[in-house]
């Protein structure tokens, strides 16, 4: 596909962007429904997943809340 323009190296690239910038938000999400957060802290963390999708679903996997920890 180079005789068209096409960098398959670099279409591979953004194509592991996309999914990871899509990926990893939504399964933050489905991991937080799991759990047995309610209140405040559920209301805080799907906020800050969804306005900073990368780095709040990263801060989620480090911290990993539970029900008894407080935010």
């Amino acid at each position: 596909m180079e005789h068209i323009g096409i960098n398959i190296g670099l279409l591979l690239l953004q194509l592991i962007f996309v999914i990871v910038m899509a990926g990893l938000p939504i399964i933050s999400l489905f991991d937080l429904a799991r759990k047995k957060l309610s209140g405040m802290p559920l209301a805080i963390w799907v906020l800050i997943i969804c306005v900073i999708p990368i780095l709040g679903s990263l801060a989620y996997w480090i911290v990993k809340p539970t029900a008894e920890s407080r935010i």
